[in-house]
């Protein structure tokens, strides 16, 4: 079975994450079809992607239990597995075609940065964003390259330090979310569409990749970096602890009953 559901739609690519029975955590092999999936999308004339997500969640984040699986593996294993997520974000971030995320349930870590990639964010009345990297014992290392194109850098440490949820009003009013809708992906494909209708396909392309050089200029030396943190990160025996901690009682750790 497919992990990414890929219809074409008039103008539209529509990506769907298709690992409904674990909140479409992001797995090893999850990332590689949703990148190769990206890399796909401008083929036969397609002017805009939109990213869903299948059942309740659009996507809760790393999948916990494979990440617990490499704490003990080689670095360079582990930095290969995290480069692996670093190449979903840049072909998310240099995809030609305009990309509007549908967001819905939960969008935890790693899966709001996969929204927050994208151009454009419509989050659904039931959204629950968190970044709770740090509760873990991990680091957003990925995600903090290219967050501050939407958050302010001391708003990303309020959510990254101290992480609560965010509906969606809290998300809009930190820059997180551009629009609210009953039904995000409805609204999505209605304003991708509509986009296309505005806006020429040469224009969008060239004006995402002017807007990359000015706000990520360093993209790739950026993600190499953080790949390399997010790997140390895994060995780190705060990291064991807080996994197994999640992993045993599938609750947050409280960092001063660890201690």
């Amino acid at each position: 079975m497919p992990l990414v559901n890929t219809t074409r739609c008039g103008p539209l690519v529509i990506l769907e994450l298709a690992r409904p029975e674990s909140g479409n955590a992001l797995s090893s092999a999850l990332v590689t079809e949703l990148t190769a999936a990206f890399g796909a999308a401008p083929a036969g004339g397609a002017r805009a992607v939109v990213l869903a997500g299948a059942g309740r969640h659009f996507c809760t984040g790393a999948d916990l239990a494979e990440l617990a699986a490499t704490v003990d593996a080689p670095e360079e294993e582990r930095v290969v597995d995290a480069e692996r997520l670093a190449g979903l974000y840049a072909a998310v971030l240099r995809c030609p075609l305009l990309t509007v995320a549908a967001v819905h349930g939960a969008a935890f870590g790693g899966g709001m940065g996969l929204a927050a990639a994208c151009d454009l964010v419509i989050a659904g009345q039931d959204v629950r964003i968190q970044f709770s990297e740090a509760r873990l014992g991990f680091v957003p290392a990925l995600i903090s390259v290219f967050l501050p194109r939407r958050v302010p850098p001391a708003h990303l440490a309020k959510l990254f330090l101290d992480p609560e949820p965010l509906g969606p009003e809290s998300a809009r009013d930190v820059g997180l979310v551009d629009e609210i809708a009953s039904d995000p992906r409805v609204t999505a494909e209605r304003l991708a569409t509509d986009a296309c209708r505005k806006v020429a396909p040469s224009a969008v392309a060239e004006t995402k990749r002017l807007l990359l050089d000015v706000t990520l200029p360093q993209l790739d030396r950026h993600l190499a970096d953080a790949a390399r943190a997010n790997a140390r990160q895994r060995a780190h025996p705060d990291c064991r602890r807080g996994l197994a901690a999640f992993l045993a009682t599938k609750n947050l750790p409280d960092w001063v009953d660890l201690d």
